[in-house]
């Protein structure tokens, strides 16, 4: 391990907001304020305001609708798809605009902490597939930045709150109700004195806090038109609409402590103070917490499966709340209501990048040396803690206590190979509408999977090739419909060269998914020896595409 002075640096990469931390010389997590606002939150905005000029963060979003075609807000939501922006000549893919927001985190955290920004853990929502995670993976490198990890943010948070809070020698099952600014998931987590185990999880992408703002945008524009008919059609300027937005949101905050507040509205010509009450916000938004449940009786539902449990519910010890959504009073009384749990909340706005830290500490405690090299002995443990101290600063005891714990995730989305149903009347006229894909490793899998064995065999008379492809499950419940499934780019190959086959002659597939998402597919035809090995980690760009990117990011100066 070399001697160069390191800090490591967890990065929660939000849709609304993104936060940065770091563990500090007394082995505690500290949030990065932001240089200019001195928030320790930083807006997921980007504002493409010329050629020679982006910025990120606050004065972005404060723009966002003044200018709505050159500012980009909750990219998140577009990590893993096919997605393209236009501005001065260039185009920016979701993860080349993540990396500029990463960029300006880490500049802020340089100028913080007087180190280089370099080794970090990026968090991801737990239900992200492995095209969505190697895109913020992909980000990362884009800004520059060695990407030792990325981790689910109820990992993230579950590591924080078992640092603080875990009663010593205590087995717990935690649920962490994760709703932010632009997506939400729900995970059931094992924690023990020496391992935290990812049990099961499930989510929305398209759901979180903004929507509950997009409400309060449109009562509150609909009840001023009622109200002061004004003259014109609000909808329609920017400068309103981005001032209601602005109301909007620090008027959510606000009824999370009083029961009602009065916006004023001015537009026009017309004015009118606008009333609204925390029940009135309640009802708006019910069917949106209501969405919630549904995907946390999912989760429950999973988890009842894993068990064994007939009442998975009663099996939660504690309930997280993570996430500046969940401070609306809603969330924690209706949880209580359906399930009979006593929610709190968990540091919402900064326990997952605070987490990430101590994460990126641990990950470089494991990691520094041959990734494939046995379990260290008591003695090398030691040694490993004694070094990564004497490079980071932080106190070597916080450090045993973060080496002593095993992090178990699970795979979000089943993986599986296309198969022909021969069993189907005329499927030789349409092989493809013939297909289905048998998953071999399973959605809530723990991560490294097990190897997993297809004994599948050939399907036309004759055949001298075998075409092998890869599919990941497309939607939130697992199906062997081929349209529910998306092909693995660079996932597909073929055994060719073979002398002709009969009809089902075998075929022997395996298939492994790593803990950092490197999907492996071996296939062999056993009378020949012949065999396919696809290895890839799941991705929307090429190595090429990065590289790209990189050189076009490293030329742009972010400013905040």
């Amino acid at each position: 391990m070399s001697q160069e002075p390191v800090t490591y640096f967890g990065i929660d990469l939000g849709t609304t907001y993104s936060v940065v931390s770091y563990v500090d010389q007394s082995g505690h997590p500290t949030v990065v304020r932001n240089v200019i606002t001195n928030s320790e939150t930083t807006p997921s905005a980007v504002y493409f305001e010329n050629a020679g000029n982006v910025v990120v963060g606050a004065s972005a979003k404060n723009v966002s609708r003044l200018y709505p075609d050159r500012v980009v807000q909750r990219v998140k939501r577009r990590m893993g798809r096919e997605a393209h922006w236009e501005f001065d000549g260039n185009t920016y893919t979701p993860e080349s605009i993540s990396a500029l927001i990463l960029k300006q985190l880490a500049e802020d955290a340089a100028e913080a902490t007087g180190h280089e920004v370099r080794q970090v853990v990026i968090t991801v929502p737990a239900y992200f597939g492995m095209l969505e995670r190697d895109a913020t993976r992909n980000a990362g490198r884009i800004a520059g930045l060695d990407v030792i990890g990325i981790v689910p943010e109820p990992v993230a948070a579950a590591l924080q709150y078992e640092m603080r809070d875990s009663a010593a020698g205590a087995e717990r099952i935690v649920l962490v109700y994760d709703l932010g600014g632009g997506t939400f998931d729900t995970t059931v987590i094992r924690i023990t004195p020496g391992a935290i185990d990812v049990l099961c999880t499930d989510g929305e992408q398209e759901l979180g806090g903004v929507d509950w703002d997009n409400r309060l945008i449109k009562y509150l524009v609909d009840e001023f038109v009622s109200q002061a008919e004004p003259a014109q059609d609000p909808y329609s300027d920017e400068e309103f609409m981005q001032s209601v937005a602005s109301s909007a949101e620090e008027l959510k905050h606000q009824l999370s402590q009083v029961e009602s507040r009065k916006v004023p509205l001015r537009f026009a010509g017309a004015a009118a103070m606008i009333e609204v009450t925390r029940t009135t916000f309640e009802q708006i938004t019910r069917d949106l917490l209501d969405t919630t449940l549904v995907v946390t009786d999912r989760v429950l539902a999973k988890l009842a499966d894993k068990l064994g449990a007939a009442d998975p519910a009663g099996r939660i010890d504690d309930v997280l709340l993570v996430g500046g959504s969940t401070k609306m009073p809603a969330v924690k009384g209706r949880l209580t209501e359906k399930y009979g749990w006593k929610p709190r909340l968990h540091d919402p706005d900064l326990a997952v990048a605070k987490g990430a830290a101590r994460f990126a500490l641990s990950r470089a405690l494991w990691d520094w040396k041959d990734a494939e090299s046995a379990a260290p002995t008591p003695q090398e443990q030691e040694f490993r803690v004694q070094e990564l101290a004497l490079r980071t600063g932080v106190d070597p005891d916080e450090l045993a206590e973060l080496a002593s714990k095993r992090i178990t995730t699970v795979l979000p989305k089943a993986f599986g190979v296309r198969l022909v149903d021969t069993d189907l009347p005329n499927w030789e006229a349409d092989p493809m509408a013939a297909s289905y894909v048998e998953h071999l490793v399973h959605a809530d899998d723990s991560l490294p999977s097990d190897l997993k064995v297809l004994h599948a065999g050939t399907v036309v008379p004759n055949q001298t090739d075998i075409e092998i492809a890869v599919y990941e499950q497309a939607g939130a419940t697992e199906s062997r419909d081929l349209a529910a499934n998306k092909a693995v780019d660079q996932g597909k190959g073929v055994i060719s060269g073979l002398p002709p086959l009969p009809v089902g002659s075998p075929i022997n597939i395996t298939l492994r998914v790593d803990d950092e998402g490197l999907l492996t597919v071996r296939a062999v035809e056993p009378g020949t020896g012949k065999e396919l090995t696809i290895e890839v980690r799941v991705s929307m760009l090429t190595e090429a595409e990065v590289v790209e990117a990189q050189q076009m990011v490293s030329a742009i100066a972010v400013r905040a």
